[in-house]
């Protein structure tokens, strides 16, 4: 890994060794990644009772090197196998640090406190296990090894953005930031005392402690609930923290990129949290549990740091500095996937994966709430039946997707947004693309049909053909209602979803069916406005192409309301609670409100900008709105 440059031989005639900022700054994510994976191990030690699989002899397991294929010994010498690679990769990043990126200082002291908390780890480490103290010291191992993940994921982002400066976001932005990551860094304290005093279902419902209580009696039911209340604060804290960096109207894309993955991950973690509950507490979801909670931690770290700083240009390009020959770190250009072969990514690309998960949301969505009230089909669990559907979705959407591109090569050529597609520069040829997209529909159709029932696979493939045969081939070429009635394609996810765990349609996968339906003329539409001189140019009768601004407008108004009155449809058939009521009218409310604000100001200066924001929320909506059905129904689970 180390490489050679050659340089002008110094006084003493010794040449210079040097480790390659690239390599440097993949050896500091790869620590990262490491101590994640150590955290992850150290959870499944904790959560299996392994913790004394190699008795009390450290770092050896029972005295020997390798261990016996016993369950509980071989998860804790795996424990001890990763921490030692850790330790390499510390030590070779540390002396890395230390020799040739000094400066910024930043890398030194970063690469130094790792170093302390990765020495405290080891110790805290050993004398758990030869003392076999209990989980108050189990507690302090992993807070500090929390620490560590932190120092050595700054360390790695430091490395890639070089230098830096001080970030236009306000100071109450900032500080509600180092907030929000102080009080998580201690919710997850509260976490470890939950699973070192075995308290994970001591309250067995979920959000309340009990089915018939709110709150917790024994003080081990206070342990469980204390988690909750502090892990709901983070949670609000971060809502607070994300409306407050939306509405500061700074779109750094950094900040937007480490928001969005956070709240997914924030998201995903309440829920993780509450199927562990439901389902017992098993080990691998205990497991799972950890090692999001890790990811969640390293995400907020790295938000609270770019709402700080934010990188700058390089202004040198001098390999030293000060005689020490210390190399200035630069910002590199090179692309994300250039580890990928071109090819395919130009075939990934036809997928259009961006937007599956749009339509994946919906799909979930329908199957955690059928799961609420019917039995999961025997032989299959919730996870795994998830898990397939959501392979089949995906493939059957990315075929629909390629043979849409493979239909419409004419018009993308014609339009600024897709005229750089693989079908229009010629890099794929379009039988090769057409072949690709009917393989990836059969195979997601197939796996569908096996893996979880012939009514999911069905209702999936005629979403496709209505998609590329009623919508593409026809409607979008020759009328204005193209994405009203081509919209019914994009509506059966939740049909799917539903059929997948009922094994048919029921009346409140109908109404999902209808809200989507609903949704996207408004969305679309949206999106239109903006893109009107494209679908002008392609000859494509677009609403705002054929009608006009001020048509499209009022159109977008009256679906929002159409959308709105649906959306209350399934409390009507009690199908859903007050909550998911309220949720669905403040929803409602402001996307009625975006509406007709788009419409009262016509063509005022900043229209493309007011639609632009309104198709953005639509997008929002339609997450948040499915995302309450689930919370609904597990709160009425219990």
């Amino acid at each position: 890994m180390l490489e050679v440059t050659q340089k002008p031989e110094n006084s003493r005639g010794i040449r210079s060794w040097k480790l390659p900022l690239k390599w440097y700054q993949r050896l500091t994510l790869a620590t990262a990644v490491a101590i994640w994976l150590l955290i992850v191990l150290g959870g499944i030690v904790r959560v299996t009772e392994s913790g004394t699989g190699c008795g009390n002899s450290w770092p050896m397991c029972h005295g020997r090197l390798l261990p016996n294929l016993e369950y509980h010994e071989l998860i804790e010498w795996n424990h001890r196998l990763v921490a030692t690679l850790v330790g390499i990769l510390m030590i070779v990043m540390g002396v890395s640090t230390l020799i040739w990126y000094r400066k910024p200082r930043r890398l030194l002291f970063l690469a130094l406190a790792s170093g302390v908390f990765y020495l405290t780890q080891a110790i805290l480490g050993g004398i758990t296990v030869l003392l076999n103290l209990d989980h108050t010291w189990v507690a302090a191992h992993m807070g500090n090894s929390m620490l560590l993940m932190a120092s050595v994921t700054l360390l790695a982002l430091f490395a890639r953005i070089g230098p830096i400066e001080k970030n236009g976001f306000s100071k109450t932005i900032r500080w509600l930031a180092l907030g929000t990551l102080i009080w998580t860094y201690l919710a997850l304290f509260t976490g470890s005392a939950v699973i070192g005093t075995e308290s994970e279902l001591s309250c067995a419902a979920w959000p309340q402690c009990q089915t018939n209580q709110f709150l917790p009696n024994t003080p081990q039911e206070w342990v469980n609930f204390g988690h909750r209340l502090a892990v709901g604060l983070s949670d609000i804290m971060l809502l607070a923290l994300a409306i407050v960096i939306w509405r500061s109207g700074r779109r750094d894309k950094r900040v937007m990129r480490a928001m969005h993955f956070l709240g997914l991950l924030y998201i995903s973690q309440v829920f993780l949290g509450a199927f562990t509950v439901w389902l017992g507490a098993p080990a691998y979801l205990k497991g799972a549990h950890l090692a999001l909670a890790a990811l969640t931690w390293a995400a907020l770290v790295i938000l609270s740091i770019l709402l700080w700083v934010s990188p700058v240009e390089a202004k040198a390009n001098d390999d030293t500095s000060g005689g020490n020959g210390e190399k200035k770190l630069k910002r590199g250009k090179q692309s994300k996937l250039a580890i990928v072969p071109e090819p395919v990514r130009d075939y990934v690309s036809l997928m259009r994966l961006k937007v599956i998960p749009l339509l994946l949301v919906p799909t979930v969505a329908s199957m955690l709430i059928a799961a609420v009230q019917y039995p999961v089909p025997q032989g299959q669990t919730l996870l795994g039946l998830v898990l397939w559907t959501v392979a089949g979705g995906v493939l059957a959407t990315g075929g629909a997707h390629t043979i849409n591109q493979f239909l419409e090569r004419d018009l993308d050529a014609l339009m600024r947004r897709t005229k750089r597609r693989p079908l229009v520069t010629g890099k794929i040829a379009p039988e090769r693309a057409l072949a690709f997209g009917v393989s990836l529909t059969v195979v997601g159709v197939v796996l569908l049909w096996i893996m979880v029932n012939p009514v999911a696979s069905m209702l999936s493939l005629a979403g496709n053909l209505f998609y590329v045969v009623v919508y593409t081939m026809w409607l979008k070429r020759t009328t204005v209602q193209n994405i009203v009635i081509g919209g019914a394609a994009g509506s059966v996810p939740p049909l799917v979803g539903w059929a997948a765990i009922t094994g048919d349609i029921g009346l409140p996968a109908v109404l999902f069916f209808a809200i989507i339906f609903f949704w996207t003329p408004a969305h679309f539409w949206a999106l239109a406005l903006v893109r009107r001189e494209d679908y002008e140019a392609a000859g494509v009768p677009m609403l705002p192409a054929v009608k006009g601004d001020v048509v499209t407008q009022r159109n977008i108004l009256y679906y929002a309301v159409l959308l709105v009155i649906a959306s209350v449809l399934p409390f009507m058939i009690q199908a859903l609670s007050w909550l998911y009521l309220v949720t669905a009218l403040l929803l409602g409310w402001v996307l009625i409100s975006k509406s007709f604000q788009l419409l009262r100001k016509g063509h005022h200066s900043g229209m493309q900008a007011r639609a632009m924001k309104l198709f953005k929320f639509s997008n929002t909506y339609l997450a948040l709105l499915y995302l309450v059905m689930v919370v609904d129904r597990l709160i009425a689970l219990g």
